[in-house]
């Protein structure tokens, strides 16, 4: 038994859904009837599906293959996260209890800390100096106002 449906193609339509294309996509595939056009499409159609879903479980396997070799870094990448933090909780604790001026660690390795603690205070004034010279002139305000 067949069942005949009606395909309507609308030539006001861009894409493929316009009788030229239908009509050059039969002769380029040397089609005879609408009928083996709409069935090539469908085997193609059909075959890019399969080929998109390998493609995605390829990848899927890829992606699962990667994880499992950085398995072993992002333990250690944790656990030297989780030692640091210790480090710097026991540090915390030692300027605590000695201030930072009187840390028992030797100068020259506190000098650079200094300069660096130094330069961000002068930044930090530098900043703030800004930020009020620029709320005076926003007022209409001068030094005197």
């Amino acid at each position: 038994m067949r069942i005949r449906k009606t395909v309507t193609l609308d030539s006001n339509l861009e894409g493929f859904a316009n009788p030229e294309d239908v009509q050059k996509y039969m002769d380029e595939n040397d089609l005879k009837t609408l009928s083996a056009a709409l069935k090539s499409l469908m085997d193609e159609h059909h075959q890019l599906i399969q080929q998109v879903t390998q493609q995605q479980q390829l990848v899927h396997e890829i992606i699962q293959g990667i994880m499992e070799q950085l398995k072993p870094t992002a333990k250690k990448v944790t656990m030297t996260d989780r030692n640091l933090l210790v480090l710097l909780k026991l540090f915390d604790g030692v300027v605590v209890q000695n201030g930072w001026d009187n840390l028992p660690i030797p100068d020259d390795t506190m000098k650079p800390t200094t300069v660096a603690r130094r330069i961000v205070s002068d930044q930090i004034k530098t900043e703030y100096i800004r930020h009020q010279t620029t709320q005076v002139h926003h007022r209409g305000g001068g030094a005197d106002a």
